[in-house]
């Protein structure tokens, strides 16, 4: 589909894109079959490197869908409560799959449940880094600078590294949503969310160069509703970027930008239902209330996020001169720089997931301080020689982070400590439980044998997971 006949993207540059996503998606496949052939015949490997409370959740997601539900309900918790249709879908549809070939009762379900959940992180992330390139090469030419912001989009960060030295966290490590890796190492459903985000604006930005566009804002509004499904609160970053967008355009052109207006009002408007709906069951349902109100992600201090985007922070702003300039020609512009210049307000909200706020201001961010090397290497004697220089000061600056958490997941998977590996008898008696307890009865148990037990079983746990629980 071409979104914008005025974009060329050679096949030889497709091919360099495609090179790298491979070897990235097996960079980050390599170290989960580490994890397995490290385990040893007395320890089970969890499926996860991270998260692992979380990556279970998700397993008992699946799970439900293995059992044949579509519903969603909290098994983290034995409080009597009403399901919800149309929540985690991504994970239930994929549950609802493997049991056409798996039976519930099966000890070979989860260890299936398990591969579905990496073979979906492949093809998500295929997907988001294409859609990435394509969504970069909207507003850069260049296809060494396309290149070069793909490179910091999926693996850029900055200085949050030193804070190791003061017993701090890298945000890099911890905000998915800020960056891109972690999303690459274990969580499909937001390289999914993310990938259908960036598509939604291409579509977007193809009803911006055309006279009949409803069709194209529409099929935005499609793209941001698969959004709102496989992470329902990022319909309300979305909103935000829009009117950021909207406002920095308005502010270019001094006059009310009408054209965009209609086209996001149009989009919006598909989403808007099913925002809604989850408004609606977050805040009726007094047990996904509370759940809501325990999911607590607050931002760290302005000072940690100045060490994770300086680097490319400095940049953008160079490329930033370039963007507001395009701006005046081009409305799409416009969105590089009103969608990160509102990022520091969003993600400092009175609301319990702050730092949820930050998703994919990374993007805007990489192209524009690609812009920024563009224009710095003019500035030197030989353009190619200065390119390279500053490109490669900026790629020693950004991507340590990134290089220590994955280095990170390869010591994790080779260690086999827990929670990443668990006993296997431990597995053999939460098998007989699956296939003796009566489904739906409530454990027990530990914090940790109960974050078990609703991916191994179709059984309830007293407690298992922070804020399902």
């Amino acid at each position: 589909m071409n979104l914008n006949p005025t974009i060329i993207i050679s096949r030889r540059e497709w091919l360099r894109v495609s090179i790298y996503a491979v070897i990235l998606i097996f960079v980050t496949l390599m170290p989960y079959w580490l994890g397995w052939s490290s385990a040893g015949e007395n320890q089970v490997f969890s499926g996860f490197l991270f998260g692992v409370d979380d990556g279970n959740s998700y397993i008992g997601k699946m799970r439900l869908g293995a059992q044949g539900q579509w519903n969603f309900h909290l098994f983290y918790t034995a409080e009597a409560h009403d399901s919800a249709g149309l929540i985690f879908l991504p994970y239930i549809v994929p549950g609802q799959i493997v049991r056409l070939f798996v039976a519930e009762t099966d000890p070979a379900l989860t260890p299936a449940l398990i591969g579905t959940f990496h073979f979906m992180r492949v093809i998500f992330n295929a997907l988001l880094i294409g859609v990435l390139y394509r969504f970069i090469a909207v507003f850069l030419r260049s296809g060494w600078a396309r290149f070069f912001a793909l490179i910091l989009a999926t693996l850029g960060g900055g200085l949050g590294w030193l804070l190791l030295l003061v017993g701090g966290l890298p945000p890099e490590w911890y905000i998915p949503e800020g960056f891109t890796l972690q999303i690459l190492l274990g969580l499909p459903h937001l390289a999914l969310a993310r990938a259908l985000l960036l598509l939604g604006f291409l579509a977007l930005f193809a009803s911006l160069k055309r006279t009949r566009w409803q069709g194209w804002a529409f099929l935005a509004g499609v793209c941001w509703l698969i959004v709102g499904v496989a992470v329902p609160f990022y319909l309300a970053i979305l909103y935000c970027i829009l009117g950021a967008w909207g406002l920095a355009l308005w502010l270019r052109e001094r006059a009310f930008p009408l054209r965009l207006f209609w086209r996001c009002l149009l989009a919006g408007l598909i989403t808007l239902p099913y925002f809604a709906y989850n408004a609606y069951i977050f805040s009726t349902n007094p047990a996904f209330a509370q759940w809501s109100a325990q999911n607590l992600l607050a931002s760290p201090s302005p000072l940690d996020y100045l060490l994770a985007y300086l680097p490319l922070a400095v940049l953008a702003i160079i490329g930033g001169r370039w963007a507001w300039h395009k701006a005046g020609l081009d409305s799409r512009y416009a969105l590089l720089i009103g969608w990160p210049v509102i990022v520091p307000s969003l993600v400092y909200l009175p609301i319990n997931v702050q730092r949820r706020m930050a998703e994919a201001v990374i993007v805007p961010l990489a192209i524009l301080a690609a812009a920024g090397v563009m224009l710095l290497a003019r500035q030197a004697r030989s353009y190619r020689h200065g390119r390279r220089r500053v490109a490669l000061i900026a790629l020693l600056a950004m991507i340590p982070a990134s290089l220590f958490l994955l280095v990170g997941a390869y010591f994790t998977a080779m260690s086999s400590y827990p929670p990443t590996t668990v006993p296997a008898a431990e597995i053999a008696a939460l098998d007989w439980l699956n296939q003796n307890a009566q489904p739906g009865e409530v454990v027990l148990s530990t914090f940790e044998t109960g974050n078990l037990i609703p991916a191994y079983t179709h059984l309830y746990s007293y407690v298992g997971h922070g804020p399902e629980t």
